[in-house]
């Protein structure tokens, strides 16, 4: 995808966005448009002012913050607050890859809490499911997601058996959990290292190769 790196400035709606469900109490509501034109239905598009120009874009997302399995923030270009990465779910990833094949050359339209943040011109099919918001995402909005979204480089399989991403609402809270403990667990070894603390496996572990207790 190629990111469309321009400043603007849009007037929204009330009430655009009705249709678009929260993810349980979170207060972070992600929505991506594709742009279109003025044969669907009016009904059914939104007409936003862009750079001077005005872009229609259809009202109902492509994907919502329901399809969002993982993410990793990071900052964003010229101090424009920060960027996501996000790893959509099955079904997310089969809209992103339906919209980038079918709608390509077109922009699309990332909105959080109904307001325009990015944009990005969808040039290639998205296979992977993984979607970049580039710029606009506050440090605010970043904390409430960590409460619902495991980070990506904590995200684990909701399966035992093989590779799979979390896809319901408690497999996604089960990934979150799961994604802090791991952090918590690194932290406290890393603070065990500092002090010259080690510290065996428990009989419930798989033992470590080459690990050797101390006084043995």
């Amino acid at each position: 995808m190629k990111n469309l790196l321009r400043v603007f400035s849009m007037t929204i709606v009330c009430g655009l966005l009705a249709s678009c469900e929260l993810l349980r109490e979170n207060k972070v509501l992600i929505t991506c448009h594709v742009q279109t034109n003025e044969i669907e239905h009016p009904s059914e598009i939104m007409r936003l002012p862009i750079d001077g120009q005005e872009m229609i874009f259809k009202k109902v997302p492509e994907f919502s913050q329901r399809s969002i399995a993982a993410f990793q923030p990071f900052p964003a270009d010229e101090g424009q607050g920060n960027g996501l990465l996000l790893q959509l779910d099955a079904k997310g990833k089969n809209y992103l890859e339906a919209a980038s094949r079918l709608q390509q050359g077109m922009i699309m339209l990332t909105m959080i809490n109904a307001v325009p943040v990015d944009m990005v011109q969808l040039d290639q099919p998205v296979t992977d499911g993984r979607f970049t918001i580039w710029r606009g995402v506050s440090d605010a909005t970043i904390k409430e997601m960590d409460k619902f979204y495991p980070r990506l480089n904590r995200m684990k399989s909701s399966s035992r058996w093989m590779d799979m991403l979390p896809s319901t609402d408690k497999e996604k809270l089960d990934a979150r959990r799961g994604g802090k403990e791991a952090a918590a667990a690194e932290k406290k070894a890393q603070r065990d290292m500092e002090r010259g603390i080690i510290r065996g496996p428990k009989t419930r572990d798989i033992p470590l190769e080459g690990f050797t207790p101390p006084g043995t």
